[in-house]
């Protein structure tokens, strides 16, 4: 019976020895890695909160990235708009010095060169792409909106159909303009061929062409800068948005952190705690031994 006794007590000891140095180990590597779980199986609850925090972070880090991929884009297409309104105001400006009698022949076509100028000037212009994406496309955006066959400019070969991104699960912004919208609209003609009639209308000191040209300019000028007030709405909406989206990272994050982390401070006391226990376990069964040898030999 003695023997039973023993044996049990020697592996009680045994166990509480392994049990308290697993302990000890695992607070070691808690210290080391600030991690309070090491597997899955430490606290499954935990892990699978971890892992859906995670989940929610990669979300809304590519809600983060498409915002700033937006504002990139909307900032080029509004820096075109703008130059489109200049060359708009400046054919403007140079048709109305062409409307009178006194002009020479040879000043009707310097003014009507300027004009034809203001056209190339919008061409290049509406044919602007970003990262390969032609912005006044439409949504057939991988091709110029607009061709030139020598001093011919072709019709709108892009679409109506805008490109949206997802800027959050709610929102999204357009990043691409229909721009048969914007330089043509409801209008009989495009901004091209009105510049072309335009031009034409000064060399030959046509007033009643020049005057039909100015009042499509006018309209043309109103769809431009409509346009670009939309473009200025989502730049201006999109800082409240990452804020927004920065604001949900950092309360999953923390959440996360709560799932699968450790203060250090606690993980240190922690460490201790286990090592405390494992040397009574140790002291413990040395003790257990030298009493039992002594009672067997009584």
């Amino acid at each position: 019976m003695f023997r039973v006794t023993n044996n049990t007590l020697f592996r009680n000891s045994l166990r509480d020895i392994q049990s308290t140095a697993e302990a000890f180990a695992r607070a070691q590597q808690q210290v080391a890695s600030g991690k309070r779980l090491q597997q899955a199986s430490d606290d499954p609850s935990s892990a699978v909160t971890g892992l859906r925090e995670r989940a929610e972070i990669n979300a809304v880090d590519r809600y983060r990235e498409a915002n700033d991929s937006v504002d990139s884009r909307l900032r080029v297409t509004d820096t075109v708009l703008s130059d489109i309104i200049s060359s708009i105001t400046t054919a403007q400006t140079k048709a109305a010095s062409g409307r009178t009698t006194v002009l020479t022949a040879e000043q009707r076509e310097a003014v009507a060169l300027e004009i034809d100028g203001v056209k190339e000037a919008i061409f290049t212009a509406i044919n602007t792409s970003y990262r390969g994406i032609y912005l006044f496309a439409g949504a057939d955006n991988t091709a110029a909106p607009y061709s030139k066959s020598g001093a011919t400019i072709s019709a709108y070969q892009g679409d109506a159909n805008i490109v949206q991104v997802d800027i959050s699960r709610t929102s999204a912004a357009a990043v691409t303009v229909d721009g048969g919208g914007l330089l043509q609209g409801s209008a009989a003609a495009d901004l091209f061929q009105t510049l072309d009639a335009l031009a034409t209308a000064v060399r030959a000191g046509n007033m009643t062409g020049i005057d039909a040209g100015l009042t499509e300019l006018e309209e043309a000028f109103n769809r431009v800068t409509s346009a670009q007030s939309r473009v200025g709405a989502t730049l201006s909406a999109l800082p409240g948005e990452k804020a927004r989206l920065d604001e949900l990272r950092r309360a999953s994050d923390t959440r996360r952190s709560q799932a699968e982390e450790i203060s250090l401070a606690e993980a240190i006391s922690e460490m201790t705690r286990a090592q405390q226990a494992q040397q009574a376990a140790i002291a413990a069964a040395g003790t257990s031994q030298k009493a039992s040898l002594m009672d067997y030999l009584r």
